[in-house]
């Protein structure tokens, strides 16, 4: 079971010299659509920011849109990538240690003074001012995760992934995560001041999260087994 579903993003001196030029571009875009916004962001203030030609934008991603879809993949795989859920679920491990793979990386990484990054702020823009590509990147980079996720919690709560309790069941479970997410560092601070310490206050929000739906989920499931049984 992997101990934390976020991979290690690659560095410009790791990689090759296109491949350096895209990520420069990439980490120079994210800046600019964290700071700006998509609406606001232009291929010129990228490529100047970056220091490369003018053109690069268009040359390695083909134009400003699909960089700013990059920029909004790199930011959602920074808290689980497809092929982390995709190991946490057909794993043989227990619901309980499915949830706990899936749940502590993300309110780790969530709570940490790390997350301060672009990727947070261009995820919150995304969340609060939907861009006219928020479709394609559901599509692409949300649902598939999705719909891994509905199996784990399913086998958690015993029911079948389609059931309806169980997309409210998500629903709840992740609205934490999409606060944490929108919220900067002094608003988190503000609700919870214990994150002063985060060595000490992470690993007890992980904990307190996770029983917290754990609890949650199986009193739902109880409930409807009840009604079922009438």
């Amino acid at each position: 079971m992997p101990a934390d579903s976020r991979r290690p993003l690659a560095v410009p001196d790791q990689l090759k010299a296109g491949d350096r030029v895209r990520e420069v571009l990439l980490q120079a875009a994210g800046e600019v659509f964290a700071e700006k916004g998509y609406d606001r962001a232009t291929s010129k203030e990228i490529c100047e920011r970056a220091g490369v030609n003018s053109a690069a934008v268009n040359y390695h991603f083909g134009g400003i849109d699909a960089l700013y879809m990059a920029a909004l993949r790199r930011a959602h795989q920074r808290l689980t990538t497809i092929e982390a859920l995709w190991e946490i679920a057909s794993s043989t491990a227990s619901p309980q240690d499915k949830l706990r793979a899936y749940i502590a990386p993300i309110v780790r990484w969530l709570a940490s003074p790390a997350s301060a990054t672009w990727e947070m702020r261009v995820l919150g823009r995304e969340i609060v001012s939907p861009s006219p590509l928020r479709e394609a990147f559901v599509e692409t980079e949300i649902l598939p995760k999705i719909r891994l996720m509905r199996g784990i919690i399913g086998e958690l709560m015993g029911v079948p992934p389609d059931d309806a309790i169980v997309g409210r069941a998500m629903l709840t479970a992740v609205a934490p995560c999409i606060l944490m997410a929108v919220a900067n560092r002094s608003m988190l601070e503000t609700i919870l001041p214990s994150l002063a310490d985060p060595e000490t206050e992470i690993p007890r929000l992980v904990e307190h999260y996770e029983r917290f739906i754990r609890a949650g989920l199986e009193a739902v499931a109880e409930q409807s087994r009840a009604e079922s049984r009438g």
